[in-house]
């Protein structure tokens, strides 16, 4: 199964228990198409960046779940022509998680070397490798 995440805006004209439908509905249509929302988080009411029709703040909400892929144009399709949406993005998260993964491993094998290179002893006595720098005859 693939991970994906979707955020959605939608619009500040709907009350709290509109958007909670709202949400319950996308949550219901994602669930009937076989995928398994893991979870959901109401971002609340925020300031838009830019206006998107005469509009300055929306619900954010963001949600993330597990399908098979075939699902997402479907979804997309709704989200685009629903009144309530303003704006909605859907990402594959799959693939940042596995490199977000190797990029911390990658970081403890750094650091695990740094830690072994400074315990080491340092010899003060040892010259490089010209010497002092004076020729011997």
């Amino acid at each position: 199964m693939r991970k994906y995440e979707l955020l959605f805006i939608v619009r500040p004209t709907l009350s709290d228990q509109e958007v909670a439908a709202f949400i319950e509905q996308v949550k219901g249509h994602i669930g009937n198409v076989g995928a398994t929302i893991t979870q959901v988080q109401n971002l609340g009411r925020r300031q838009l960046a830019y206006e998107i029709d005469h509009v300055r703040e929306g619900t954010y909400v963001l949600m993330h779940f597990e399908g098979s892929g075939v699902e997402i144009a479907e979804l997309d399709r709704r989200l685009r022509v629903s009144d309530a949406v303003l704006r909605h993005i859907i990402i594959r998260i799959d693939e940042e998680l596995k490199r977000a993964e190797r990029m911390k491993r990658r970081r403890q094998r750094k650091a695990a070397r740094r830690a072994r290179a400074a315990s080491r002893p340092t010899r003060e006595g040892a010259k490089g490798k010209g010497g002092s720098g004076e020729e011997k005859s």
